[in-house]
């Protein structure tokens, strides 16, 4: 069957359903799949609708291109914000703090995948990753403190290998991920979304969805506590942090390609 494009969301983001398995991909690949407000607002509109699509059972979250499945956020859109005196991010994911939908999410990454491309995947209930795959979160290096990503990868993870992973965020492989429990699956070079539809479409076809969506629910509510304590003070800190120099300075460094001069102030 000839998969049915749904609609694009945002110029970012385009769903398309084949034979009960939706497709969301990420099609900014010339700026290697960045997230910028409109990204955001993208994959929370595809996610909305995959929800409430009853002919979607299961998704497929990819990216176009074969350089990055997200190269995390638009640095020139913060720039841009920061001229404007904007201190708040670029946006969020329904992901973030919400289950948002019952059915599965299997991630299908290549190349690099960093900062927010991670809290995607972190959203995801299986992540597929092929041998290209280099996973990172380097915000701290321009003055960022993710907030989610780490109390995400807490409980995925375990403090160890999260810290780790975190700082002083070098590029990890999906050897190494799969050994520290981010990805489940390693496919060959090229391969890893024809292996994420081939695994959707086993759900699909072999799995109660009924059953299958209970069953998620279970184990989602077993594995995510409350966060907001520790949302709140993340969130407070980062406020404070986006009106430091420092985090001027960071993204300046970033945009200049030159090691930052940090004065912790």
């Amino acid at each position: 069957m000839t998969a049915t494009i749904v609609g694009t969301f945002r110029e970012r983001v385009t769903y398309a359903v084949e034979s009960r398995v939706a497709t969301i991909t990420l099609d900014r690949a010339e700026r290697l799949n960045t997230f910028d407000g409109a990204t955001y607002e993208g994959i929370n509109d595809a996610l909305v609708a995959f929800r409430d699509d009853d002919n979607a059972w299961a998704a497929v979250i990819q990216a176009a291109g074969t350089r990055a499945f997200s190269a995390g956020a638009d640095v020139h859109a913060l720039n841009e914000n920061a001229r404007l005196g904007i201190t708040t991010g670029l946006g969020s994911l329904l992901l973030d703090s919400d289950m948002v939908t019952d059915k599965p999410l299997i991630a299908a990454v290549q190349g690099h995948c960093v900062g927010e491309g991670v809290n995607l995947i972190l959203g995801c209930d299986v992540v597929f990753a092929d041998t290209t795959a280099r996973f990172a979160v380097s915000e701290v290096r321009i003055v960022v403190n993710p907030v989610d990503i780490p109390l995400k990868l807490a409980r995925r993870l375990g403090y160890a290998r999260a810290f780790r992973f975190l700082s002083p965020g070098d590029p990890m492989d999906a050897e190494w991920a799969r050994n520290a429990g981010l990805v489940e699956h390693v496919s060959a070079a090229g391969e890893v979304q024809a292996d994420a539809q081939t695994f959707a479409r086993r759900l699909v076809d072999e799995c109660a969805p009924l059953a299958l969506r209970a069953q998620k629910a279970t184990l989602w509510v077993a594995s995510f506590d409350d966060n907001e304590a520790a949302r709140a003070l993340g969130n407070k800190r980062r406020t404070m942090i986006r009106l430091s120099d420092d985090y001027a300075e960071g993204r300046q460094a970033f945009l200049e390609k030159r090691p930052p001069e940090f004065r912790c102030r």
